[in-house]
């Protein structure tokens, strides 16, 4: 038997991977899921610019252009509206459960709706329905980091721009404009008095500062399930006011526009220049004190949110009237969600934001060193994606060693969250270090608790997150349960972190050498520590220098991702330690990490350069930043490797070298995207593919540039051609330079110097990766050098097939050692067709990921269950938003027995299939997914072919074994997006799997058609059907 979705398989990404457990926690409520449903009519934006293109074109005059362009957008909002009341008509008929939750008009004309999973087949047959795409639930992702970006060159330059005359939209959770940093009031009496659910009073909002804006969602929505206040239902209002529990978007606002906060508390007015010093204010300025703010609120006080591409339709629209010229001129999302694409909702809905002609610049997110991970909206080609470095310096709370006097003093730390008495109570004594458990990560010992009892416990704290055992809140649990009265955390790196820890009991972690230090003095006799105390007023307020980090990267910036055509983030900004304005303090600030951090940073240099070249377009704005970025560095002292471009883009950003680039450069394949990526290529022999940029002069002179190339990853065999070696442009002209990949015959595969090989005790996964930057060095050494992103993830290919019958086969074909699994086939399954069509369909290439096409299984002689799943398109990773999942029925009941899951060890990507009982959830088993850690290469990234392993001696007794696999996003089958099974599978006969097998080598097996895996043959290219008659069935590359 076979299933399908509903219309998309891209439902596949509307939920992040669950954790592997049995099956979902029961609750009280039904499963549901949103989609956005895209009518088959263009949105206003479309209609809107075939208007302004042909009045431009008839030579109408530019206000007779904006009329027509208005006209024409009205319009189409109206057309839009008629056909979604025929749709909302249809939708109650067909799903009376399914609630609307707002229509996008302008960028894609559609509806947002929250409905039962398992009504998703309903959808099918709407009228006037071109797609339905996945609303992922999206999440939030000064002083010293706004000078590394240049910007106060810019606010000091000839022309003196602070971004004035530029829009910022920040939509986040609302921006608090009594804030003095806003030129508000500045006290947290003006910020009690506003209600944030009614009108807002005259005189505060809008103000010269926050312009306008709207609240989409109130405070209390959030539309998560599984939280603890789940409210999904939206309350807008025209208030926009942040929350002081969170304000997340107050400071991100803080970050783009602030104005800056003097040191009593006042707004400060200018003049602005460089060498500000810090120290005068409480919030520095932000990096365009110029701007205006725009805030559209998309968040409640806590949780996510599914009102994004309702957000970016106000954006381009603010005012509702069909005339889109007075869209933002920025817009900033400080929020995303892992595993994004260019085909989700959001994605789609940020991209024509920046074709209409708004910079976007969204958050790559926090997710660490994982490959495909790179956060939506941010996967978006047009859309400027940040990924978080680190700069000179640091505002760290403190804590206070009162003995021995040669260790007395402050010493840097970061509090924990949870615990909010930092300046009420009062909280010292002695440190004390567990002898047993010394991490804290589970309850301690008898002994340990008499150690620790009364005093402040010290644990070891591991700065990776793939390699930590757990988190802050257990070991401050732990610890408080044990009768500590604090806790410290001794990192072993210097990247502190945020940590959350426990209401009852402070706790702080400390960078390497400092609690080093600590635990090793308390060898020599008692240390006396201060954390908490009335009045303290260590909060942010304790430098932490670190001018040798300069440039290096975030521990948690995601990596992005690299695909024909695109490669993700696009360009690094600070992101760690950043201080900016605090919601509700009045004049305060707080420290925050994070992309979302380095995302306001891009949106205030974005409006630096809008504000200092009015006439560029967004796509202009875009490039003039990652042409002009300088290199970030895997080692302190800008020393080390140098990072590629699914790292960090073309570098970290200069604003006072984008506004004065007389050039522009960047790739022609996908507009909007300033990168070169050729993607995944696999070669079985010799290849060569080649990509063009363009160089275009924006002045009056002549210039010249030489081209050259910057490499950061390398693959042997594999390299990047330029040509010509120089350009020249005339006046207002452009040249085109090509880029040729070459791949030769002995084409091999080595890691990203920047790895980390071994993830939580395991070889992890990788890819090879040939990448740098073209470089464009000017004759004139005033102007700026030029640089642009070059990717490509070439990888050596077999082209193996079998001759011969079952009983008896040989490998043929090339040279290099084919990767081969025998396998008893299951069963097959249809292709979705391409959208739009009348049943169930797939509107994105990539859906195709979560679309079985084969199920096969085996068992091998060493007693290992092999389950083979074989999709229509590979997937970028196994163990995304969605993955492949397994029910092994092993007595023949009908009732499943154990689950088995392709899943990850925790922030890495050592790549594993985790077994369950499919009753308790009890983890059974774990092996690596195809077999082998990651320094073997066994195709696992970008494949269509996936297998997962089990041991049998790991399970019940098998009298009776069938199994079925699915896709999902979950683990629960009902969840299921595409299903192939129940079959059974003969244990008595095992055969070879994962076989290394020789070109000539010779195999017999006892299977009447077995199907065979060709693991490194190029995808589409793998499976190979055997028949008695001896005339093998190769599938055809699709």
């Amino acid at each position: 038997m076979r299933t399908a979705p509903g219309l998309l398989a891209a439902l596949a990404l509307l939920a992040p991977a669950a954790p592997a457990t049995a099956a979902p926690p029961a609750g009280p409520h039904r499963p549901t899921t949103t989609v956005l449903l895209e009518l088959d009519t263009e949105p206003a934006a479309t209609a809107w610019r075939r208007a302004q293109d042909d009045a431009r074109r008839d030579r109408r005059t530019p206000e007779q252009t904006r009329r027509a362009a208005a006209a024409a957008g009205t319009a189409g909002r109206a057309a839009a509206d008629r056909s979604l009341d025929t749709l909302t008509a249809a939708l109650h008929r067909a799903v009376p459960d399914a609630r609307p939750l707002y229509r996008t008009r302008t960028l894609i004309g559609g509806l947002a709706v929250r409905l039962p999973a398992d009504e998703l087949p309903r959808l099918t047959g709407l009228p006037g329905l071109r797609a339905v795409h996945p609303v992922t639930p999206k999440r939030r992702a000064n002083g010293h980091s706004v000078p590394l970006t240049g910007a106060p060159a810019v606010w000091d330059g000839p022309e003196g721009h602070t971004g004035e005359g530029v829009r910022i939209g920040i939509v986040d959770s609302g921006i608090d404009y009594t804030h003095a940093d806003f030129g508000g009031p500045g006290t947290p009496e003006a910020y009690r008095a506003v209600d944030g659910a009614g009108p807002a009073p005259a005189g505060l909002f809008p103000n010269a500062k926050v312009i306008g804006g709207k609240d989409l969602v109130g405070d209390d929505y959030d539309p998560d399930p599984a939280a603890e206040d789940y409210q999904p239902e939206p309350h807008p209002d025209d208030n926009p006011l942040d929350c002081a529990a969170n304000g997340h978007g107050t400071h991100v606002a803080g970050t783009a526009a602030g104005l800056g906060v003097t040191a009593d508390g006042r707004p400060y007015r200018g003049p602005y220049r460089p060498g500000l010093d810090p120290a005068a204010f409480r919030v520095a300025p932000g990096a365009a004190p110029g701007a205006q703010l725009y805030a559209i609120k998309v968040f409640g006080c806590h949780g996510s949110t599914d009102q994004l591409a309702a957000a970016l339709d106000l954006a381009a629209d603010p005012n509702g009237d069909g005339d889109l010229t007075d869209r933002l001129d920025v817009v900033n999302l400080s929020l995303g969600s892992a595993f994004g694409r260019p085909g989700d909702a959001d994605a789609l809905a940020a991209d024509r934001l920046a074709a209409l002609g708004s910079v976007v610049v969204a958050a790559a997110g926090n997710e660490g060193d994982v490959y495909g991970i790179g956060g939506s909206p941010g996967s978006a080609a047009r859309v400027l994606t940040a990924a978080a470095s680190v700069d000179p310096h640091g505002d760290a709370d403190g804590i206070t060693v009162l003995a021995p006097a040669a260790l007395a003093g402050t010493v840097p730390a970061h509090w924990s969250s949870k615990y909010t008495q930092w300046d009420t109570a009062a909280v010292s004594g002695e440190l004390a270090a567990p002898a047993e458990d010394l991490d804290g990560c589970d309850p301690f010992s008898p002994a340990d608790a008499d150690r620790l009892r009364g005093r402040i416990a010290v644990l070891r704290w591991t700065t990776k997150d793939s390699d930590r055992a757990c988190g802050s809140a257990p070991r401050a649990d732990h610890a408080a349960d044990a009768g500590a009265i604090g806790a410290l955390y001794a990192a072993d790196g210097d990247n502190l972190g945020e940590i959350a820890g426990d209401d009852r009991i402070p706790a702080a972690i400390l960078a390497r050498a400092d609690g080093d230090r600590l635990l090793t003095a308390t060898q020599d006799g008692p240390v006396t520590v201060r954390l908490a105390a009335p009045g303290n007023a260590l909060h942010g307020a304790v430098p932490q220098d670190q001018p040798r980090r300069t440039d290096t990267l975030t521990s948690f910036t995601s990596r992005g991702i690299g695909v024909d055509g695109i490669v993700k983030p696009d360009l690094a900004a600070p992101g760690e330690t950043i201080w900016s304005a605090k919601a509700g303090t009045g004049s305060g600030g707080m420290r925050e990490d994070g992309t979302s951090m380095a995302t306001p940073h891009l949106a205030g240099l974005a409006a630096l350069v809008r504000s200092a070249h009015p006439d560029w377009s967004a796509a202009d704005t875009k490039a003039a930043l990652m042409n002009t970025a300088t290199d970030t560095y895997l080692h302190d002292d800008r020393t080390g490797p140098v990072y590629g471009p699914e790292r960090t883009g073309s570098g970290r950003a200069r604003a006072d070298a984008a506004v004065r680039t007389p050039a522009l450069a960047y790739a022609t394949q996908l507009d909007g995207a300033v990168g070169v990526s050729f993607g995944v290529v696999e070669a079985t022999g010799r290849y060569e593919a080649s990509r063009e940029v363009e160089v275009r002069n924006l002045t009056d002179r002549q210039l010249s540039y030489r081209t050259g190339y910057s490499g950061s990853t390398e693959v042997p065999g594999a390299r990047f051609a330029l040509s010509p070696e120089r350009v020249e442009l005339p006046p207002h002209g452009t040249a085109t330079v090509t880029v040729t990949l070459r791949l030769a015959h002995g084409l091999g595969r080595a890691p990203d110097p920047t790895l980390d090989l071994l993830q939580a005790g395991h070889a992890r996964t990788y890819r090879g990766e040939l990448s740098g930057r073209l470089t464009l060095t000017p004759a004139d050494p005033a102007d700026p050098a030029l640089r642009v992103p070059l990717f490509a993830a070439p990888r050596p290919a077999t082209d193996a097939t079998a001759l011969g019958t079952p009983a008896t086969f040989a490998v043929t074909g090339g040279t290099r050692p084919d990767l081969l699994s025998v396998l008893q086939p299951g069963g097959a399954g249809e292709r979705w067709p391409d959208c739009p069509a009348d049943g169930p369909c797939a509107d994105d290439p990539a859906d195709r990921a979560a679309d079985l096409r084969y199920a096969a299984a085996a068992v091998d002689e060493h007693g290992m269950l092999h389950l083979a799943a074989v999709l229509w398109a590979p997937a970028a990773t196994p163990a995304a938003s969605y993955g492949v999942r397994a029910s092994l029925d092993l007595d023949g009941d009908g009732t499943p027995d154990a689950t088995v899951v392709a899943d990850r060890l925790r922030g890495s990507d050592v790549l594993i299939a985790r077994t369950l009982d499919a009753r308790t959830g009890a983890e059974l088993d774990v092996q690596p997914l195809n077999g082998h850690w990651g320094d073997t290469d066994t195709a696992l990234l970008d494949s269509d072919t996936v297998l997962l392993p089990v041991r049998l001696s790991a399970l019940p007794a098998a009298t009776n074994l069938h199994y079925t696999l699915w896709t999902a996003p979950t683990q629960d089958p009902a969840d299921a997006l595409s299903t192939l099974g129940p079959y059974p599978l003969d244990l008595t006969r095992p055969t070879p799997v994962l076989h290394p097998a020789t070109p000539g080598e010779t195999f017999h097996t006892a299977l009447p058609n077995p199907l065979l895996i060709h693991h490194l043959n190029p995808v589409g290219q793998r499976v190979q059907l055997l028949t008695p008659k001896g005339d093998p069935a190769r599938e055809a590359a699709r």
